[in-house]
């Protein structure tokens, strides 16, 4: 029974470890979650520099459509200097490193809590943030140094050019979707702990053994470009078969065939755990291109 479990964890002190295919038996798509074999259960604090980082970015980034396109520059001058061939020059510069940090936000985020789905909340953040934070900043300096101007949000049908309550109003609404994000995000990252934790637990203290992989289904959809499906495990405890469900997030050219050997981990209160036996070696779907996305 031990068997499998101790290939397994010497299959984890591999310098390179796959992660794909992944199985979960209690989620499907960006729900999904993963914790690489020697790794400890995420933790949100190591991501808070990257994220703050590209929130500060996105918000300089921001500046530029926001003070020169939407009419929220508190003065003429900065407007002109907003909408200068150079500013606007940098500000694309910014925007691609802008990009390239969120990105790393995102890969940070999957490697801390093997989650899709919260790193997508995460990258959702450093976006809406911070272009909330600099159309918020704009609007309040704006509105400030000229008291006596009105601000009207029917402007934005009546004035003959863009208004200061369009971009109002559009900064309001990346607000919307960073508090919207920030409410979810808690919940998020501690769905995706339970499962780290679950994992962790299942492989120091549970029971495991060896299955088979005897069903893998096609959903016909896919998350990004990773076919989903689900599968089915067959394993014998105490010489009594038993069959346990999954799904499973792959790439289309990592698609194990049915027979493949699988690593079951259990325990007494029902939590089940599958992964491919990559120790054993591994055999995948020769033909890549069959359940890769069509382009149309």
């Amino acid at each position: 029974m031990r068997d499998a479990a101790e290939g397994q964890q010497k299959h984890g002190q591999q310098e390179h470890v796959e992660t794909l295919p992944l199985f979960s038996t209690r989620d499907k798509n960006g729900r999904m979650t993963m914790l690489r074999p020697g790794r400890r259960v995420g933790r949100a604090a190591p991501l808070m520099p990257w994220l703050l980082t590209a929130a500060a970015l996105w918000a300089l980034t921001g500046s530029v459509p926001f003070g020169a396109l939407l009419g929220m520059a508190p003065t003429t001058t900065i407007s002109m200097f907003l909408g200068h061939p150079v500013t606007v020059g940098v500000a694309v510069l910014l925007l691609f490193v802008a990009i390239g940090t969120t990105g790393g936000v995102y890969s940070r985020a999957v490697e801390q809590f093997g989650q899709t789905r919260v790193a997508g909340l995460f990258v959702a953040l450093a976006i809406a943030g911070g272009l909330a934070a600099v159309a918020g900043v704009l609007l309040f300096w704006t509105l400030t140094s000229d008291p006596s101007r009105p601000f009207d949000l029917n402007a934005i049908a009546t004035s003959p050019t863009i208004p200061l309550e369009l971009g109002a109003v559009v900064g309001a609404s990346f607000g919307l979707w960073a508090a919207i994000t920030l409410l979810r995000l808690p919940g998020s990252i501690a769905h995706a702990r339970r499962r780290q934790a679950d994992i962790e637990r299942l492989r120091m203290e549970g029971s495991s053994c060896t299955g088979t992989l005897t069903a893998v289904n096609f959903t016909n959809s896919w998350l990004f470009n990773l076919p989903m499906f689900t599968v089915e495990v067959n394993y014998i405890v105490d010489g009594a078969p038993r069959v346990v469900s999954a799904h499973m997030r792959t790439s289309a050219d990592r698609v194990p065939v049915v027979g493949s050997r699988m690593i079951v981990l259990f325990d007494d209160r029902g939590t089940t755990h599958v992964e491919l036996d990559l120790a054993n070696g591994a055999a995948f779907e020769p033909d890549v291109g069959k359940y890769a996305p069509s382009d149309g």
